[in-house]
């Protein structure tokens, strides 16, 4: 027997949809293949996995796929026993592949155990180290991505936001977070990341 939506859910459709008319972004209730197609933090976790209010288009400039991703994890080591996760996760399509790259929140390392490879690197900007760890391939990437004046955007940021530079893909993820005005103010305050990024040429200098 299927149930009908709950009216939270159907509240929450509506304002996912209200955004992508919004931004001119295409909109489906949910997508399936979006729940395996990575297998890092967030993915890879959990029991019924589910992505919903999937938005795709242009959004300040650039390609992304962004949806809200939930799952059950029935049970941990952690304090977080029986938990219902949910997050709002937005892939952006970068021009071409870069070095791996991985910013985590101290306090949700964690959550990363056992996939956070490469070395660390320390940024010169104290909040953004409290708050943040730096993982990596790539020294000098890391430092052009990651300048003094870009750790200090993120480091203002007051949402538990996590992102990942993989391939071709640049992935964040928020967590409790919906589709709405939230995901069009990270994304801008991610952006010069995402540009410094594709400029990135090895052997190039770039100051911290």
């Amino acid at each position: 027997m299927t149930s009908s939506p709950s009216k939270p859910e159907n509240e929450d459709h509506a304002e996912a949809q209200r955004f992508a008319a919004h931004y001119g972004l295409e909109h489906e209730h949910d997508r399936r293949d979006l729940t395996h197609h990575w297998d890092r933090y967030p993915f890879g976790l959990g029991s019924w996995r589910r992505a919903r209010n999937v938005v795709r288009g242009t959004l300040h400039g650039r390609s992304i796929t962004a949806f809200e991703y939930h799952y059950v994890l029935l049970s941990d080591t952690s304090s977080e026993l029986d938990a219902f996760r949910n997050f709002l996760v937005c892939v952006v399509d970068l021009d071409h592949p870069v070095p791996a790259l991985t910013a985590v929140l101290r306090d949700r390392e964690f959550w990363h155990e056992g996939e956070l490879e490469g070395t660390e690197f320390a940024v010169n900007h104290d909040p953004w180290r409290e708050r943040y760890l730096l993982v990596g391939d790539d020294a000098d990437f890391a430092r052009a991505v990651v300048t003094d004046e870009h750790a200090a955007r993120c480091a203002e940021v007051d949402v538990k936001a996590e992102w990942r530079f993989a391939g071709d893909d640049f992935l964040l993820w928020i967590e409790s977070v919906r589709v709405g005005n939230g995901l069009s103010a990270a994304l801008e305050v991610l952006l010069p990341l995402i540009n410094a990024a594709e400029a990135f040429r090895p052997g190039a200098s770039a100051s911290v």
